[in-house]
């Protein structure tokens, strides 16, 4: 039997599909029972998680799991992510090798990445953690090791300002630092979301 992707919404319903793609709102999918059907699309924030074929899964709630995290403001949030990422993220291509180091312009996380000694810089990117298009639980490794997985716009031409959605991925040294990081990551995106709303307006 063929394997299939599982959309679980908010309400915790299981939607047996095909997923084709994740856009920036929504998701499109086939349901599993007609693949040669209409394609169908949900809003990303009516979905929790989806669980693909390979057993990998993307989160997609972003709402605070617990009610003080309301309370945990935009400041805070940004100097944990600065020195989180500072002291436990590297380049994913070298073993804890080449770190990164975080700072924020604006509302943008400029990501830069150095060599071992912080000698040389090897690469600067700007992304817009407002706009992301998925978050996935930590990969976890042996030795303590894990792997973020983001699709995240990055700025690509600063004059034109064009954004392109990019796979950032990065390696982290400890399991609880990794989920740590995404957790401030994703009280970031819902700080965002929320910081241009008027007193009262829920959505």
């Amino acid at each position: 039997m063929s394997a299939q992707d599982s959309i679980w919404t908010l309400n915790n319903e299981e939607i047996l599909a095909k997923v084709e793609e994740i856009h920036v709102e929504t998701v499109s999918y086939k349901k599993f029972d007609n693949l040669s059907g209409p394609t169908y699309h949900i809003k990303k924030s009516e979905v929790s998680k989806i669980i693909f074929e390979n057993g990998n899964e993307e989160i997609f709630d972003v709402s605070p799991k617990k009610e003080d995290k309301k309370d945990i403001s935009m400041e805070e949030t940004q100097a944990f992510l600065i020195e989180y990422i500072g002291k436990y993220c590297y380049d994913d291509n070298a073993y804890l090798k080449n770190g990164y180091q975080a700072k924020f312009e604006g509302d943008y996380l400029r990501l830069t990445l150095f060599n071992k000694d912080k000698s040389k810089e090897l690469s600067s990117n700007l992304y817009d953690f407002k706009s992301v298009y998925s978050f996935r639980s930590p990969d976890r490794r042996n030795k303590d090791l894990a792997f973020l997985n983001l699709h995240v716009p990055v700025l690509v031409n600063e004059k034109k300002d064009k954004w392109e959605k990019q796979k950032l991925v990065i390696s982290v040294e400890g399991h609880e630092h990794a989920e740590s990081i995404v957790n401030a990551l994703k009280h970031y995106n819902y700080l965002l979301k929320n910081k241009n709303k008027k007193p009262g307006q829920k959505f």
